[in-house]
């Protein structure tokens, strides 16, 4: 067998079939690949989905469902009944051009990489419509050699963008951490271990924007302080690796930690936390060590810095005004306007 699709499944009922459809259009055959479906206790009609699509087609869906786990959990799930030669993630809100499998397979794949990377595009349909039907994959290599080096230069985070060689994940022991933005971290134990990669220019999966239910675009208040405290863990794990004194993945780690303090301010900036909560992440936020100041980046990177660690980070009013501005007036009127594609 080809390969395997992990496809975590929580809470999506109104991008579910959009995505398992697009999964049947891979141009695959029977006995090539797998889809495995983790339902991870979703408390909506997914589970019926799911059912109708594993009775029609048994020999490609197989559904599994286990209580709620968190995204992590439910990959790891999938990840154990593999059977491919390669493994793959694809989030449920989102899906993937017509035989973009087959071609990356078909083209990329020959010489069996152990990590080959692909690319995205961010739409937001609201899980309404396919964007730009007609796409078919196509690319080039960019890079091609030592892992390390290449996660050392790019940011290259997105599980669902990879195949990875499954015999690779299990020699490495490697698995998805319980935690909010477990990507960054399952790569950064993939690419430590050297495999070899293959990087190409094939943009093959649609990224939904509109899932306001997703842990990623989530506004609720509960959910972003939870995903605020996974980020300082998320941190600890790489700092412990940077105090380790190993050298190899220095920059990557500093970039990583970059990444998650940018994570943990746009979220932040996207639900009304108390006070006391925003307190107790400040004193944290200080008592980080500067292995790579956010100063040093630039863009958007000093954008966030001025706004959310300067200002909104001293001060709990410039907090609360900050985020009536991204949550109410960006994201609930002017992003859908700016992003919705017709």
């Amino acid at each position: 067998m080809k390969l395997s699709v992990i496809v975590p499944v929580y809470n999506v009922e109104k991008f579910l079939p959009r995505c398992l459809d697009s999964l049947l259009r891979q141009g695959m055959e029977v006995g090539e690949w797998e889809v495995i479906c983790v339902n991870d206790g979703s408390p909506d009609n997914s589970a019926a989905i799911l059912a109708e699509y594993e009775k029609k087609y048994p020999d490609i869906f197989k559904v599994i469902t286990q209580e709620n786990q968190g995204l992590g959990g439910a990959r790891n799930t999938g990840t154990a009944m593999a059977q491919g030669e390669y493994v793959t993630y694809l989030d449920s809100d989102d899906y993937l051009i017509d035989n973009a499998y087959s071609y990356l397979l078909d083209v990329f794949c020959k010489d069996k990489p152990e990590v080959l990377c692909y690319d995205y595009i961010k739409i937001y349909t609201n899980g309404l419509i396919l964007y730009d039907p007609e796409a078919t994959p196509q690319g080039e290599v960019t890079f091609e050699g030592d892992g390390t080096e290449a996660f050392n230069r790019w940011p290259l985070y997105n599980v669902w963008t990879k195949f990875y060689k499954r015999s690779f994940i299990e020699l490495h022991h490697i698995e998805s951490q319980i935690v909010a933005s477990q990507d960054e971290l399952f790569n950064f134990d993939v690419f430590r271990h050297h495999p070899f990669t293959r990087i190409v220019t094939c943009n093959v999966v649609r990224y939904e924007l509109g899932n306001e239910g997703s842990i990623q675009r989530t506004t609720d208040k509960k959910k972003v302080i939870q995903y605020s405290e996974d980020m300082f863990s998320n941190i600890d794990y790489i700092c412990a690796y940077i105090d380790s004194g190993e050298k190899e993945m220095l920059p990557a780690a500093m970039r990583v930690i970059n990444n998650f303090l940018n994570v943990y301010h746009h979220k932040l900036s996207l639900a009304f936390i108390p006070f006391g909560k925003w307190l107790t992440f400040r004193q944290k936020m200080r008592k980080l060590p500067p292995y790579q100041p956010l100063e040093q980046r630039n863009g958007k990177s000093a954008y966030r810095l001025a706004l959310c660690k300067k200002w909104a980070g001293k001060s709990y009013l410039f907090y609360m005004l900050f985020t009536f501005i991204r949550k109410v007036v960006f994201y609930q009127f002017l992003r859908p306007i700016l992003f919705m594609k017709k």
